[in-house]
């Protein structure tokens, strides 16, 4: 007697992966029908783990090598509709709070047991959408996804996706999507505000109000076996319909108190000699800051110690100088009782911080 690897409902699944064009997913439930297959032809089964051998990235490298050197681009501009990071370098190491950094540890784990869900009749997350002010690391985030997930990653340029032709954007819009689901890639849609606002919105024209309805229909259709990402810094400018369509939402806070003297301990590091105190003092003072803008001040202070000989130490006492002024009082006394700590001089927290002798000798516990 004949046997059946795959029932009438399992053949019609398997003809609507490949039709699709959802490489991953078939190749899952390939595997899946080879397991089954294994109990009762092995011969069968090995032939279908060759032919998913063949088809897996380390034999494609080339293959997509070739696609993504082929970016679509404006018909009248000639600009490459996106930028391809395919060797990612991250500048920094990637600080996020837990619960940041549990949701993109769970995108990587379903990659990894993606079998396991295609067995569940499950696939993993296609789609994340990223909110939350400039620097906060969203766009360091999707760098991160693509180089642990070993893919190059596909940022939109929307300076050349926007044309001023009508319909063009559209088009092009259509163009890079289509070409990102063709390759193995991450996908990244930054300020998609620019083109996801809502519809609502009498001051938009009608062709980016249809815009907003072909990128709907994209992000409910994205394939398994790609990632789609998106950040803006606008999340009130979006179409309320957006906000359902992607798999997960992603919020990136400013840093609290935690994550700056995280990331302060991590950009100073040995190379500059500062005080554990003095660090314990400056989350007060960065308060309110992205990690930007902070790595940013800590550049400037860097190269200062080199240019004028001031050291990073003193520099930073000056930054806290500066700013102190903007904090309410019982923030001051806090600085006050972080710089004792660091071992200044009541004269010198007198100096920096603007209070008193007699409440720095009241309140940090300083000694006649």
């Amino acid at each position: 007697m004949d046997n059946i690897y795959v029932d009438a409902d399992g053949l019609v699944h398997l003809s609507r992966l490949a039709l699709k064009g959802e490489r991953a997913d078939l190749v899952a439930y390939i595997r899946k029908i080879a397991r089954k297959v294994a109990k009762f032809d092995l011969v069968a089964a090995q032939k279908l783990a060759e032919l998913v051998q063949e088809v897996s990235p380390q034999r494609n490298a080339f293959l997509r090598s070739e696609q993504l050197s082929r970016l679509p681009v404006d018909l009248d501009s000639r600009l490459q509709l996106a930028k391809l990071d395919d060797e990612i370098h991250l500048n920094v190491e990637p600080i996020w709070q837990k619960n940041i950094a549990d949701k993109l540890n769970q995108v990587l784990s379903e990659r990894a047991k993606a079998d396991e869900l295609a067995s569940a009749q499950l696939v993993p997350t296609r789609s994340l959408l990223f909110t939350g002010a400039p620097g906060v690391g969203k766009s360091l985030a999707a760098k991160w996804l693509a180089k642990s997930l070993g893919l190059p990653l596909l940022t939109v340029d929307l300076a050349a996706v926007m044309s001023s032709f009508l319909g063009r954007t559209g088009n092009n819009i259509r163009n890079i999507l289509d070409y990102a689901k063709s390759v193995d890639c991450v996908l990244f849609l930054d300020e998609l505000d620019a083109l996801a606002k809502r519809r609502d919105d009498a001051t938009e024209v009608g062709e980016l109000k249809r815009l907003v309805t072909v990128l709907l229909q994209e992000i409910d259709s994205w394939p398994s076996h790609g990632l789609m990402l998106a950040a803006t810094n606008h999340p009130d400018l979006l179409d309320p319909a957006v906000w359902r369509r992607f798999d997960m939402v992603v919020d990136f806070p400013l840093p609290d108190a935690g994550s700056i003297q995280r990331a302060l301990r991590e950009w100073i590091a040995d190379d500059y000699e500062v005080s554990d105190s003095l660090l314990d003092a400056l989350p007060i003072i960065f308060a309110g800051m992205s990690f930007s803008d902070l790595h940013r001040t800590l550049s400037q202070l860097k190269r200062h110690q080199i240019i004028s000989g001031v050291s990073l130490s003193d520099g930073l006492q000056q930054l806290i100088e500066e700013r102190v002024d903007a904090l309410a009082k019982n923030e001051k006394l806090s600085v006050a009782q972080k710089l004792l700590n660091a071992g200044l001089s009541q004269r010198s927290i007198n100096a920096i911080t603007g209070l008193s002798r007699d409440t720095i000798r009241k309140h940090c516990g300083f000694s006649n």
